[in-house]
Formats: C-alpha cells, sequence, structure tokens
C-alpha cells in the first residue's frame, strides 16, 4: 500500500494538467477596484482562455505605471512573460521621475496580491519523503 500512494504522487507530480490559467483582470483608471494594493476578497480571477480572452495565456500581469498622465494598475492575462522589472520614466512636460513597474506570475490568480504561496510541487514532494521514511 506504502508503494502504491508513492507512485500515485510521483504521478501527481510529473503530470501537468492542462486547466487554463486564471488572473485578475483590471484597469484602476475604469475600476475603482483594482487598486496597486489588493484587499478585495470577493473580486475572483478570470480564466484567461476562450473566445474572447488571451489565447495560449501562461502568465498574469500586474503593470504600476503612468497611463493618460495618472499612476494606474492594471492586471491582465498574457502570452508573453514581461519578468519583474522597475524602470525610470521622465516626461517633458513634468519635472518628476516616475517609476513604471512590471510585475509576472504564472499561478491562479497571482496577479491579485503578494501573498506567500507554497508550489504544490513542494507539498507533493515533502509528502512523498515522509511516505518513504516511515
Amino acid at each position: 500500500m506504502k508503494y502504491f500512494i508513492v507512485v500515485i504522487l510521483i504521478s501527481a507530480i510529473l503530470i501537468d494538467v492542462s486547466n487554463p490559467l486564471s488572473c485578475f483582470v483590471c484597469d484602476s483608471k475604469e475600476d475603482e477596484h483594482c487598486p496597486e494594493t489588493w484587499t478585495r476578497r470577493d473580486i475572483l480571477p478570470v480564466e484567461c482562455g476562450g473566445p474572447d480572452g488571451v489565447q495560449d495565456a501562461r502568465f498574469c500581469i500586474k503593470t504600476i505605471a503612468v497611463f493618460g498622465g495618472a499612476v494606474a494598475t492594471k492586471r491582465f492575462c498574457s502570452s508573453r512573460d514581461m519578468d519583474n522589472q522597475c524602470i525610470e520614466v521622465k516626461y517633458p512636460q513634468d519635472e518628476k521621475m516616475y517609476y513604471s513597474c512590471t510585475y509576472t506570475c504564472s499561478r491562479d490568480g497571482c496577479n491579485g496580491t503578494s501573498r506567500l504561496h507554497i508550489p504544490t510541487i513542494f507539498i507533493l514532494f515533502s509528502i512523498l519523503i515522509h511516505i518513504i521514511c516511515n
């Protein structure tokens, strides 16, 4: 029985179930519930695929930048890894220096907040070690 459980856990680790990615999708210029700091628990991520979605979406993106003269936050699905980066932006008509930041992640709903996330593979691997050692 112990070896059967080990085989099941190894299979679960190696099999990649291809469920569509779900990300938060919003723009703070149009939606007051899309601030830089995410505090809402009643808004759920949306599925990225589908006829109106991003084809082959593998990443959730959060950007904070100046859009149309105002600082705004956008969250969306992407098929491209936009990396994690911040750049300085200077506009000719303004003396201030602005920062534009992009954050990329690849788990469901990961572009909402920066809470601690323990990868599933780590949990399964820990259970597997526990079973083998006992």
